[in-house]
């Protein structure tokens, strides 16, 4: 039996990546960094530690409600 090509063997990392990738673009948004920081995810090995500190960002709109709160004490 023949061994399969690199490239099938590589489809479902490649594959998995893709869907993180989809997944990050709404919590990119989210978290106010656009979706070019999501694009970042593509990079197959990056991908876990890319989506780990997106997730780990504050939501805009907190940040936002806390700089309303802020200006309002000021």
């Amino acid at each position: 039996m023949e061994e399969p090509s690199l490239l099938l063997s590589f489809l479902p990392f490649l594959l998995t990546t893709f869907i993180f990738f989809l997944f990050a673009i709404p919590i990119s948004r989210r978290k106010g960094k656009g979706p070019g920081f999501a694009y970042w995810c593509l990079i197959p090995f990056l991908t876990p530690f890319i989506l780990f500190y997106l997730v780990s960002l504050t939501d805009k709109s907190v940040l936002d409600r806390l700089a309303a709160l802020e200006g309002k004490t000021s």
